[in-house]
């Protein structure tokens, strides 16, 4: 969808036009979907976020700056919303472990039918969310840098900084990950 089109089909909705809002939800829905799965790294999770980033962004609709990016500007709710989510899970998963220190925690979401590397799911869970939405929306999302920047208030080079360390960070998981896997196949044909 291009900008002017946003623009239109936003002004129509603030406009009281509430059933154009779909058309902004049609457009942007998978990426969102797919940009809060690889953040939560759990299926159920990203749709009920999603979900909400498609509310929010609705009833915030009012403070939406008229010729700004809106995908950027969805995308930093998603953010938002992403890290809200990440934070009461872990204070779940600390009440639960605080109670329950005898039963194991067990994840049963399946994945999507996409293909996807288990490896680099786990790599890219192991980054600080932030670093995980910088390289999201640079490599998956194929955003601008100075997009980025914009939704995380940071400059272009701290941006383009942050990525190319959390790019290290993450072929350096990956590569320790087949390290490991080499030293358990040599250790086993011994």
């Amino acid at each position: 969808m291009e900008r002017t089109e946003t623009e239109q089909i936003v002004n129509a909705v603030k406009q009281g036009d509430r059933e154009s809002y779909g058309g902004l939800v049609e457009a942007y829905q998978q990426r969102i979907f797919r940009y809060c799965f690889h953040m939560l790294g759990q299926m159920q999770e990203a749709e009920d976020v999603a979900q909400d980033v498609f509310i929010k962004g609705f009833e915030r609709l009012e403070q939406y700056q008229e010729g700004t990016n809106f995908g950027a500007w969805l995308y930093k709710i998603a953010y938002r919303e992403c890290l809200n989510k990440l934070k009461r899970a872990k204070t779940y998963e600390r009440l639960i472990r605080l109670f329950m220190r005898t039963a194991p925690i067990v994840e049963s979401d399946r994945v999507p039918d996409v293909e996807y590397n288990v490896e680099l799911r786990l790599a890219m869970l192991r980054l600080n969310p932030e670093d995980r939405h910088i390289i999201l929306l640079r490599i998956v999302e194929e955003n601008r840098f100075e997009d980025i920047a914009e939704q995380l208030n940071m400059s272009y080079a701290a941006v383009r900084k942050r990525y190319e360390r959390a790019k290290r960070k993450l072929k350096n998981g990956l590569t320790e990950k087949e390290g490991e896997s080499d030293e358990q196949s040599r250790s086993l044909s011994y």
